[in-house]
């Protein structure tokens, strides 16, 4: 018996280019190739059906990971403020407390705040400038990502430099992907506590990590670009609001103070601690506890090239009135939360504040659901940081970026992130960290040379611009001296070990 012939000789038969051999077939030989020739179109068009719907979905599933060119002036420049806002307010908000803890020494005073708001103001000022500055480096050099930007500004200089350009992408990878885990530290903790408190279910955190990584987590981080998260960053903003204003509402109704009503159900290391009312001077160890904290809380900078890229109409200006509403606002909302969450637990304040509250507490209990639908969706902004950076790192090409390899990639990226949540659950000690060695090295160290190379390169640079470019040299130096200092600290901290 003969093999059926080819859908394309079948084909070629009929438009009068076949063998011929064939020209003496019988009618039934003729009716029986016609018949072979009907099932194969079938096939050829249930063939072209199905890659049809394959498509389809594949584009569906496309993840965040689009090409930042292909997104660019997609964003409205309230989108970008909601983003860039909700992306700053997050994990770190949660762990400032315990710094405002580590510099107010146990006292009541309020004198203590002073230093403190200082402090925080500051850090935005100059990590507001930062971002800014990379949105001007992008510009001045016709990049679209934080590696892109570095190899068109210094990345070819001279040897010295291409034998250090892995570092860039790597420090964007560390710094995002710690970002990350804080958000998954949280998350752990609120579901377990928001399981127990709500249904009486008692399972252990690394379940409950690993339920809201699979259900939730995963497929967020695979949504196509940012302006689709802006209604959901308003949400989290809200959420935000809202736990700022019951923090407010325990901190001077007495309920965790002696004989409170949530006192007796909340574990002892975690009951209010003061020691007296007079002002204490802070330490200089314990400034720069609050300060790597900072480094932590005021970071998002390996994504400053995309929100200047997606931005609508994109310009510094816009780039600028963007940064400043969003540092500014998480510059207040660090300093409320810090002060609330200290005047109601003193020197026990947690890493995480939230778990300061009692599970019998329904308005702290509405509070850990809130920051766990915020930061869900705030989630996807540190990780296509993370993400982009090891696209960086690899130098993989746009060819080489299909939604299967990045989906690929984005679950091996969550499965890094959530064996390590597993292991580490003191946020403060994460947030001072991470920010303290690789903050320095993101937010001050590469912004400072690829500035000054950028200019450098500037044929008609001001006597201005050139003054500003040495000027951000010598941040630089003095931010590592900072960033060193805190991890110094904080690795010496006998009450973290």
């Amino acid at each position: 018996m003969q093999p059926q012939p080819e859908v394309s000789s079948l084909l070629l038969c009929n438009d009068g280019y076949g063998s011929t051999d064939d020209t003496n077939n019988n009618d039934d030989q003729d009716n029986r190739s016609i018949h072979i020739m009907r099932r194969g179109g079938l096939k050829q068009s249930i063939n072209d059906s199905i890659r049809n719907s394959i498509g389809h979905l594949q584009q569906s599933l496309q993840p965040f990971n689009a090409s930042v060119r292909e997104m660019e002036g997609t964003s409205t420049i309230s989108n970008e403020m909601f983003n860039l806002t909700k992306n700053l307010v997050g994990a770190g908000a949660l762990g400032i407390p315990s710094g405002f803890a580590a510099l107010a020494g146990a006292s009541r005073s309020g004198w203590a705040m002073i230093p403190a708001g200082f402090i925080i103001i500051v850090m935005a000022f100059i990590f507001g400038y930062y971002f800014i500055l990379i949105g001007r480096v992008c510009k001045m050099v016709d990049a679209s990502s934080y590696g892109e930007a570095w190899h068109e500004s210094v990345g070819s200089r001279s040897g010295i430099w291409k034998n250090i350009s892995f570092l860039v992408p790597l420090s964007v990878i560390g710094m995002a992907g710690l970002g990350n885990l804080a958000y998954s530290m949280i998350l752990a903790d609120t579901t377990r506590s928001l399981l127990s408190g709500t249904f009486g279910w008692h399972i252990g955190r690394n379940t409950c990590l690993f339920l809201v990584t699979f259900f939730v987590l995963l497929p967020l981080c695979m949504v196509k670009k940012m302006s689709v998260l802006a209604p959901f960053s308003a949400v989290g903003t809200g959420g935000i609001i809202f736990t700022m204003a019951v923090m407010a509402l325990r901190c001077f109704d007495g309920s965790y103070e002696q004989d409170g009503e949530f006192l007796s159900s909340t574990p002892a290391e975690l009951q209010p601690l003061f020691y007296s009312d007079e002002p204490v001077i802070p330490a200089v160890t314990d400034i720069f506890l609050l300060v790597c904290m900072c480094f932590q809380a005021f970071f998002c900078h390996y994504n400053a090239p995309r929100y200047y890229m997606e931005l609508e109409r994109k310009s510094i200006e816009r780039l600028m009135c963007v940064s400043h509403v969003a540092f500014g606002v998480s510059a207040v909302t660090y300093f409320v939360i810090g002060a609330l969450g200290y005047y109601t637990f003193g020197q026990h304040s947690a890493g995480l504040i939230l778990n300061n509250y009692s599970a019998n507490d329904g308005l702290a209990l509405i509070c850990r659901f809130a920051i766990a639908v915020s930061l869900a969706f705030t989630y996807p902004l540190p990780f296509i940081g993370t993400r982009d950076g090891i696209l960086d790192l690899f130098s993989v090409n746009n060819e080489m970026q299909t939604s299967t390899n990045l989906n690929i990639l984005s679950i091996v990226i969550l499965s890094v992130i959530t064996a390590l949540a597993c292991r580490f659950t003191d946020l403060g000690l994460v947030n001072a960290v991470g920010g303290g060695a690789l903050g320095t090295a993101v937010v001050f160290v590469f912004p400072s040379i690829m500035f000054y190379s950028a200019v450098k390169k500037e044929k008609e640079a001001s006597f201005w611009l050139k003054c500003e470019s040495i000027m951000c040299l010598l941040l630089m130096i003095a931010g590592i001296a900072i960033g060193v200092i805190g991890v110094i600290v904080v690795v010496t901290d006998d009450s973290r070990v």
